[in-house]
């Protein structure tokens, strides 16, 4: 207690408590603040501004993966195996200029393409199913890109993406082409896809060096691929761009004997290389064979010509979905197809050479790929034409599409009641789908954009689901040819089959003989999946034998070895030939 005149105590005898008060942020943290949000707002904006090229981009690379899930799952099916053990044989022998198969020369086709497998295959380190496929997946993207730029010239942004989109999704090349990738088609239809741009490029600008050089190399790189139908295209294309540009005159121009002395050039350098090791006329009469024998004046159009009804089918089927723009067409309505240069040529190039494939005896659609892009030209200016006076009608016609993507939803559901299948990719898949095709019905607008959108999404399903399903039903010569590998301790297999002749006279309508050379012996049809699938387990590339000699191990077919006295070691059942494979050595 303080008395009265005490000084006042310096120390509080109880703690007093300052107010609560808040502490103001630093400065720093402050200015961080204020920069995050004006970040923040900057990448909105860029995202804002740049949101179609991301939209576009998602699609791409949405697509990309659509293409590489599963991509090695198949077996090799068709012409790929064939393709991949050429290639194989072309790394192991250190020869690339004559093309061999089990051994012998192969003179079905020249070997550009193989150079190129061949260069894939060394560079992954690996000749899998996977590594064979995957040049046509690039290959067909840089088509697209070259395709874009073309079409940005002519048409517009949004026009040129759709045309380039139509070509990726063109049902037959997204779903069969680049699963059966090793064939030789995407490649060739590139080659072919800038030989003709070149021409209606450069004549458009007066470019006439340019316009003949870089056709007729491309025309040379044709060639050395796929033989003559490259000439073929090279002739009438020209023929409609002298339509195009009203006049013959162009013809003869001191470029063009440039151009055809470029393809003499280049062509026949390969052909003089292949003189110093073989004859190599008997691959270029046997091209031309090729080519005559499936035409419609050949060999195999006997009885084939009632599918000249059923071509227009077949190439709405390759076209599709593009040509459900042509549902357009039902609304009456004027529409021009020559005020634009670019689809005035895609017309006259599409009927120009289509009747070649059209009248052909083979009716194979991935011998047409090159036409597509020109189609898609077509169909947008359709498209835009019909936009322009309907604005949004499309969009309405195309939500009945949207039944496409309600069947597929419907196919995943029930697919684990007939297939065993990962449930989880099912359940995955039905809800990418439903999802899908709830704002595929709810929004109206951009619904084409949305309708390509759901044909990726297919594609995806299908790599996922489809690919793994569809290759179980399918003969599979993995197994066999690793315990044919194994069987074999270590020894080189041979495969006997009786040989087959390569007749050289060139024969036309009622069998006219153009050259006269005896028949070649090459091996017979073969199923190419054994000596590719042998060489993947043995590293060791199989041989053709006409005739069975002691002290060799041979693959053969039970049915051939009849009255024979031979040591088995190892047999298998091939679906495909409904024969049992035999693995054995002659018993002296």
């Amino acid at each position: 207690m303080r008395r009265p005149g005490d000084k006042k105590s310096s120390s509080p005898t109880r703690v007093q408590y300052a107010p609560r008060t808040t502490h103001p942020e630093p400065a720093s943290h402050s200015r961080f603040t204020i920069h995050a949000f004006i970040l923040d707002l900057k990448m909105t904006n860029w995202i804002n501004r740049n949101s179609p090229l991301l939209l576009v981009t998602g699609l791409v690379v949405l697509y990309i993966l659509s293409a590489l899930i599963n991509l090695g799952q198949f077996n090799l099916q068709g012409e790929e195996p064939r393709r991949a053990i050429i290639s194989i044989e072309m790394m192991e022998s250190g020869d690339y200029l004559v093309p061999h198969a089990l051994g012998w020369e192969y003179y079905n086709k020249p070997p550009l393409f193989n150079w190129i497998l061949s260069g894939f295959m060394y560079v992954c380190g690996s000749s899998s199913e996977f590594v064979s496929r995957l040049p046509s997946l690039i290959f067909l993207l840089v088509w697209g890109f070259c395709h874009y730029l073309v079409c940005r010239r002519w048409f517009n942004k949004n026009l040129s993406l759709l045309s380039t989109l139509f070509l990726l999704t063109s049902a037959d090349i997204y779903f069969y082409g680049l699963a059966n990738g090793a064939e030789i088609d995407i490649f060739y239809s590139l080659v072919v896809y800038l030989q003709v741009v070149a021409m209606f490029w450069f004549y458009e600008q007066r470019k006439w060096w340019p316009l003949f050089l870089l056709s007729y190399l491309c025309c040379s790189i044709g060639f050395l691929t796929k033989g003559l139908p490259s000439l073929m295209f090279q002739g009438l294309t020209l023929a409609a761009l002298c339509v195009h540009a009203k006049s013959i005159r162009l013809l003869f121009r001191p470029q063009h004997l440039a151009g055809i002395l470029l393809f003499v050039l280049v062509a026949g350098s390969y052909f003089y290389a292949y003189s110093r090791h073989g004859d190599p006329s008997i691959m270029l009469i046997n091209i031309v064979n090729e080519s005559l024998k499936k035409s419609a004046v050949g060999e195999e159009s006997v009885g084939r010509l009632h599918k000249i009804l059923s071509y227009p089918v077949l190439l709405f089927k390759l076209l599709a979905p593009g040509c459900l723009v042509l549902l357009v067409l039902f609304k009456r309505q004027r529409y021009t197809l020559f005020d634009n240069p670019l689809v005035k040529f895609s017309l006259l190039f599409f009927l120009f050479n289509i009747g070649v494939y059209w009248f052909t005896g083979i009716a194979k659609l991935r011998y047409v790929y090159m036409f597509v892009p020109f189609a898609m030209n077509i169909f947008v200016h359709f498209y835009a034409q019909f936009e322009k006076r309907n604005p949004g009608l499309f969009d309405k016609y195309l939500k009945y599409a949207g039944v496409v993507f309600g069947i597929a939803l419907a196919g995943v559901l029930a697919l684990p009641f007939f297939f065993e299948i990962n449930i989880w990719s099912v359940i995955g898949s039905a809800i990418l789908l439903l999802v899908f095709l709830v704002n595929y019905f709810r929004l109206a607008d951009h619904r084409i954009w949305f309708f390509i959108t759901g044909m990726i999404l297919l594609r995806l399903v299908y790599a996922a689901i489809g690919i793994p399903i569809q290759s179980k039903g399918m003969a599979d010569y993995r197994p066999i040819m690793a315990n044919v590998a194994a069987k074999s301790d270590g020894e080189r297999v041979h495969f006997y089959l009786p040989p087959d002749t390569l007749n050289l006279d060139v024969e036309v309508g009622a069998k006219f003989h153009k050259w006269d050379k005896p028949p070649v012996i090459v091996p017979p049809f073969l199923i190419h999946q054994i000596p590719y699938y042998y060489h993947c387990y043995s590293g060791k590339v199989m041989q053709y034998d006409t005739a069975i000699l002691p002290g060799k191990v041979y693959l053969s077919y039970r049915s051939l070895l009849k009255n024979k006295e031979i040591s088995e070691f190892y047999q298998a059942f091939d679906k495909r030939t409904k024969d049992s494979l035999v693995l054995f050595r002659l018993v002296h």
